[in-house]
């Protein structure tokens, strides 16, 4: 039977303010009643039913802004048309009539709020909060995933019971029927997108806190009081819901789960469980953290909350980072560790948000507390409580695994009402104060460094305005060394003492009797200090400050405002203090410590609300340093003055610095819109010296090790600019600049005018490796122009890149000449460096090899940020020796931190002569002349000297003269009457390589028709030795052709022994020994036994030398 029902729909601007429309009376057998109608389509529209009938059937979809809204179904639209609002709102209600054949009406209430999830919404006076929290839970998990299916599966409510009941059972007793009748529905979602469900919310209001993502899966089973609908706590909610990959932010969990049911108005999460990684098989893998709980509301009536939860080895960086994001704690070095607790949590539903009111008990442990690479600690806290706003901490207890000596325990009591009072109890053993202070603050080392025992008690009470109300501490220092913000306090073994308006500290086994003498306690830097201090709602007063600290004396008093009609002050003097300071510059490699004797007064003060504004102090501040030293290093003396009026600030300078003198007068306008950060750019200085100061002295500050250069340094600025942009000229003298102690620039003069964005250098001038070098151009300080030019004349070769590296003379040799462009690229002031131009040299060098007169082109870059250099000379051209030289050279760095060169180069020798090369760079006196022409590959990888150094030569010997080689002049003597004098070889070759600083002669043969020589051996490049065996054979070697003739037969060893052989080659025939230095080499003649060993294997060699390169024994 169809039966019609018109609906009457109202979307309000007011989502929360709507209200329900009585709505009129309907068919007698439809199955629903109008209450169950209006619930469904509640709570922001207002909902009317009327009995309609006759309408045409047409099948559309809803228009009421619904997204893609579809009529559930088995619902006919009858008819559609707009109707006016009663309620006189700007509000269009638009009527539609169902044909009703067993729709989805919870289907429909769900799509309704996944679509529009504010129509599901409104004030608690109209619609049940449970029925609200429970579809709107449901619906908007459905809308996460508006693509699944939604499956309801619906039933029917009871038949009523017959008119006369049944007789019951005499053994049974009466049954208490439910007042209520339900239509109960299953809902099963899956893999439900919780991101988009948060981002739902969001639209309406209720946007998270954090960002939440991952997979949920529902199962739930929700009956629906069809007689009660408006009676919240008749509505009854089951089942089970889980997330996958669930992640709040920087908190990730593999998985979520738990079981969850509402009935009679309390609200249970029952067997919660939450782990943070599974294994393969889905289990929990034995070390993850894992959640454990369960919770409870009484939602209707409003009453009590509880909670009970159990965390283990729960990772603590991803909560530290979420707490941080609240603005509780730094982002940098999150802070590592594990987390077990179990604790509860009571209170009253209607109080949940103000944990003030709640009511938390339980232990807390943190294992293996960790920053960046700070020690491990461990926490514990047993049986801690918070409760009507007093936080009870009876036993805590930090230590550390790494250090097992280290402890702290306490216990404290913290009651927050409008005054904070505290109690408090400590014990502390080794705490490592830059540890402990780095699990809450980054790079705590800078501001406190040293291990600290203390014993003692704390008690007090804050006021509402920070006031000391009441305070009573009785403390027990010891530390054998503490450093606070640098400056090293020495060791302490003192007590202090600190109530409402006083501190004392004092040592506690000083005897009165060393009092008065500093010397008999060195280390004790902290001999006293007292004071008297107040603090009210205006101010915080320090008054009568007297201290004995540092080997000096400290007095004065001081105050800072908390009222902006109120001034800040300080009248401070001090005499002879002498405090160390670590001086926390990362790029001084040394970290060394600056101490200063130091004496002086500071009179200052400012109103309170004009601290920012330099025009606004008034105050005087004059320092005297006798005597500052970096380490052990002596830097100078100083004498400081700084004086703020309203309109200016002068500062004075004068004294001695790195063994020269420092004198510096400046000042700098002020005005109502100065700002202490523009001061550097608003100073003027018109004297500022620097004379004589020690350049050794100063890279002291920069190195580890011992500085490679010295010199005097002598500089002077004038201002050029006073107005806007500030600019100065820069007059810079070096004098006597050494590497190494070899002398680099004996005077080097820089006149540079300087700006805020670039340095031009309109002259340098000067003496540079032995020559003359003149250089100008622009170097802008961030993005510009960077241009250099350069010229260098006659400079010896193995200075001028000693600054480079300190086997830098051995890379070039010679007199060198060149003319450069040096560019620049990138943001910053030196990024990268390029030096283009072309250089030539005299008599030059590279390793001990000899280059001649060369000349090439030359490309050279520098990278700053990876400290890496290349030098490429890709075609040297050089006369050499009466001849030519070719080639190209590549030099580069080694790379970062490591030692050396590395070198790649090959060279074509053509017609060198020999009597040239030797005299000029061997500097041998036995010299004769030949021609060498051939080819040399030279290379290595960490060349630090020659001995790094890989080779390969062949070199052909040409027309060369028999004296030429070291020694065979000498040996002529020997050969009687067949001299050397004025033999010329026709044709020789020299094979060898060059190794670990060594010419190694694999093989040098030459012959005349006289004379034969064959050599092996080596020569030193560093050494300048050599070492090189030669057989000599002189004779009549044109005979040649008719021994071959014979060697071809077979009775050659019948007729010609070897003996034959050996006067048919040569007359005499010498082994010699050349040792010594190529200037003057030793000549030595082997024995009669090592002669005629060696003589029989060279005639063999001789005669199949002969016979393969002549073939004339071949047919």
């Amino acid at each position: 039977m169809r039966t019609g029902v018109q609906w009457s729909i109202v979307s309000s601007s007011n989502p929360f303010g709507s209200s329900f429309t009585q709505g009129s009376n309907a068919s007698a057998d439809e199955p629903f009643s109008h209450d169950f109608v209006r619930a469904i389509c509640v709570p922001s529209a207002t909902v009317g039913a009327e009995s309609m009938g006759g309408a045409p059937s047409i099948r559309r979809a809803f228009p009421l802004g619904f997204r893609n809204f579809e009529v559930p179904r088995g619902c006919d639209v009858e008819r559609l048309s707009p109707c006016n609002s009663s309620r006189g709102a700007a509000t269009m209600r638009l009527g539609c009539a169902f044909t009703h054949k067993s729709p989805d009406w919870i289907g429909l209430a769900s799509r309704m709020a996944i679509e529009y999830p504010e129509m599901m919404i409104r004030n608690a006076t109209t619609m049940p909060p449970p029925l609200i929290a429970a579809l709107l839970i449901a619906a908007l998990l459905i809308g996460a995933t508006t693509a699944s299916p939604l499956q309801a599966q619906q039933v029917a409510p009871a038949k009523p019971a017959p008119a006369k009941p049944a007789p019951a059972k005499p053994a049974a007793a009466p049954a208490v029927e439910s007042p209520y009748r339900y239509w109960t529905t299953n809902w099963s979602l899956k893999d439900i997108a919780v991101g988009d469900l948060a981002n739902k919310l969001r639209t309406i209001g209720l946007g998270l806190p954090i960002k939440v993502d991952g997979l949920a899966t529902v199962e739930f089973e929700v009956g629906v009081p069809l007689n009660a609908l408006r009676t919240g706590k008749a509505y009854r909610l089951e089942g089970s819901l889980s997330i996958r990959d669930l992640v709040a932010d920087q908190i990730r969990f593999e998985v979520f789960r738990a079981e969850v049911t509402y009935a009679d108005g309390r609200l249970n999460l029952d067997t919660l469980r939450a782990v943070e990684q599974l294994d393969a098989d889905g289990n929990a893998v034995p070390t993850a953290g894992s959640l454990v709980g369960s919770a409870s509301a009484e939602l209707l009536p409003r009453g009590s909350f509880s909670a009970d939860v159990k965390t283990t080895n729960l990772r603590i960086g991803p909560i530290a980072t979420l707490i941080s994001r609240l603005g509780f704690a730094g982002t940098d070095g999150v802070p590592q560790g594990a987390v077990t607790a179990n604790v509860s949590v009571r209170g009253q539903v209607d109080q949940l948000n103000q944990p003030e009111t709640l009511s938390v008990s339980g232990d807390l442990s943190a294992e293996n507390l960790q920053r960046d690479s700070s020690i491990r600690f461990s926490l514990t806290a047993k049986q801690f409580s918070w409760q009507n706003g007093q936080l009870d901490l009876p036993s805590l207890r930090i230590e550390s695994s790494d250090r097992p000596e280290l402890f702290l325990d306490a216990d404290a009591k913290l009651r927050f009402e409008r005054s904070t009072h505290f109690e408090s109890n400590l014990t502390a053993n080794d705490l490592p104060m830059e540890d402990l202070f780095g699990l809450f603050i980054s790079d705590a080392e800078s501001i406190v460094q040293g291990k600290l025992d203390a014993r003692g008690r704390l008690i007090g009470t804050i006021g509402p305005a920070t006031t000391i109300d009441d305070l009573d501490v009785e403390l027990a220092l010891a530390s054998p060394s503490v450093s606070l913000g640098g400056v090293q306090l020495g060791i302490l073994e003192h007590d202090i003492r600190l109530t409402r308006n006083h501190i004392n500290l004092a040592p506690r086994t000083l005897p009165e009797s060393a009092t008065d003498d500093p010397t008999l306690r060195p280390d004790l830097i902290i001999r006293s200090l007292d004071a008297d201090f107040e603090t009210t709602p205006e101010f915080a007063r320090v008054s009568r400050l007297n201290g004995s600290l540092f080997g000096g004396t400290i007095s004065g008093e001081g105050q800072i405002a908390r009222n902006d009609q109120l001034d800040h002050s300080l009248d401070l003097r001090w005499e002879n203090i002498n405090p160390e300071i670590a001086i926390p510059i990362k790029a001084l490699a040394r970290r060394p410590k600056l101490s200063l004797e130091t004496s002086g007064q500071v009179q200052w003060s400012v109103p309170a609300a004009e601290i920012l504004r330099p025009s606004e102090h008034q105050g005087t501040m004059s320092i005297n340093i006798a005597a500052l030293k970096l380490g052990e290093e002596t830097l100078g003396t100083a004498d400081v003055r700084l004086s703020v009026q309203r309109d200016t600030l002068d500062l004075n300078v004068e004294g001695t610095l790195l063994g020269g003198t420092i004198n510096v007068r400046s000042d700098a306008p002020l005005d109502a819109t100065t700002r202490w950060n523009q001061i550097p750019s608003k100073l003027r200085f018109t004297d500022f010296k620097v004379e004589k100061l020690s350049l050794r002295n100063l890279l002291l500050l920069t190195t580890l090790q011992r500085p490679r250069f010295d010199g005097r340094v002598d500089a002077s600025v004038t201002p050029t600019s006073l107005v806007g942009a500030p600019a100065a000229n820069l007059l810079i003298q070096l004098d006597g600049v050494t590497a190494d102690g070899v002398l680099i620039a004996r005077s080097l003069r820089l006149n540079l005018t300087v700006t805020d964005e670039s340095v031009v250098i309109r002259s340098a001038r000067g003496t540079y490796g032995g020559g003359q070098l003149d250089a100008k151009g622009e170097w802008a300080i961030g993005p510009g122009v960077k241009l250099i030019t350069a010229r260098l004349t006659r400079a010896k070769g193995s200075r001028i890149l000693l600054p480079i590296h300190p086997q830098g003379d051995q890379w070039v040799g010679g007199i060198v000449s060149g003319r450069a462009t040096v560019t620049g690229s990138g943001d910053n002031f030196i990024d990268s460096v390029r030096l283009s131009g072309s250089v030539q040299v005299e008599k030059g060098l590279t390793f001990g090899i000899p280059v001649g007169d060369a000349h090439s082109p030359m490309v050279v870059t520098f990278d700053t940020a990876l400290g890496n250099w290349q030098a490429e000379f890709p075609l040297v051209r050089s006369t050499l020796a009466r001849g030519r030289l070719t080639g190209g050279l590549s030099l580069r760095s080694a790379g970062a931190g490591q030692k050396g060169t590395h070198l790649d180069s090959d060279w074509r020798i053509n017609h060198v002569d020999f009597e040239s090369l030797l005299r000029t760079y061997v500097g041998t006196r036995t010299i004769g002349r030949g021609d060498v022409t051939g080819t040399l590959h030279l290379d290595g990888n960490y060349i630090r000297d020659a001995r790094d150094l890989n080779g390969a030569f062949r070199l052909q010997l040409g027309g060369t003269d028999a004296t030429a080689v070291p020694g065979l002049a000498s040996a002529g003597a020997l050969l009687g009457a067949t001299s050397l004098i004025g033999t010329r070889f026709e044709q020789g070759e020299a094979v060898g390589r060059i190794r670990k600083g060594i010419i190694l002669l694999e093989s040098v043969l030459m012959t005349s028709d006289r004379v034969h020589v064959a050599a092996q051996g080596s020569a030193g490049l560093l050494d300048r030795r050599l070492h090189v065996n030669t057989i000599i054979s002189t004779g009549n070697f044109q005979a040649q052709n008719l021994l071959l003739s014979r060697i071809n037969t077979p009775t050659f060893t019948d007729f010609l022994p070897l003996r034959s052989v050996n006067r048919l080659l040569s007359d005499r025939t010498f082994v010699l020994e050349i040792s010594g230095p190529t200037r003057d080499p030793i000549i030595r003649l082997m024995s009669g036994e090592t002669l005629r060993a060696n003589v029989q294997r060279f005639a063999r060699q001789q005669a199949f030398n002969i016979i393969a390169a002549d073939a004339l024994l071949i047919d």
